[in-house]
């Protein structure tokens, strides 16, 4: 229930900004026009989430956190400050691997070959994303004297994969 009045205010909120940057029209809609129809969308959910609490009822907030593993989220939380500490300095591929690592090793343990794929795929298919597709600068760190075009063309491989895999799953 409380989550949903929370949702329900945000996207009141993010529905009011929307209307005061100008709808515009639908031919030519103005720079709150997206804002506007989340904000509703955010209102309607969180609507449907209210009257589900209210029909069903809802547990307590301190039943929420009965189960919560409070020594692992510290951990994460204190592995994610040192990445954000360590980000420059080691850039993006080596902080993003060795968080993935970390976590799919020692957090919540998977089989090790189910950590190396994962991790060092999505590492390399985000870092390529961000790059390539979106041009965006990420820290090379430590890995600065790398060859950038062997980087580039993994790069590149990883995004011609993901698209043949969604052009052979969507056609």
């Amino acid at each position: 229930m409380w989550g949903g009045l929370f949702w329900l205010a945000i996207g009141a909120y993010v529905t009011w900004a929307g209307r005061d940057l100008g709808l515009g029209r639908l031919a030519e809609p103005g720079s709150g026009f997206a804002f506007f129809w989340i904000g509703l969308l955010m209102c309607a959910l969180a609507v449907s989430v209210v009257v589900q609490a209210a029909i069903k009822g809802s547990e307590s907030v301190a039943s929420l956190w009965e189960e919560t593993r409070w020594e692992k989220v510290l951990i994460v939380t204190v592995m994610l400050l040192v990445f954000g500490f360590l980000f420059d300095w080691l850039g993006f591929i080596v902080c993003a691997l060795a968080l993935l690592l970390i976590l799919m090793f020692f957090i919540d343990p998977v089989e090790p070959k189910t950590a190396l794929i994962v991790s060092i795929g999505s590492t390399f298919l985000v870092w390529a994303a961000l790059t390539e597709a979106l041009k965006i600068q990420l820290p090379a760190g430590i890995l600065a004297g790398a060859p950038e075009n062997m980087l580039r063309a993994i790069a590149r491989g990883g995004i011609n994969a993901v698209a043949a895999v969604f052009s052979f799953i969507f056609r």
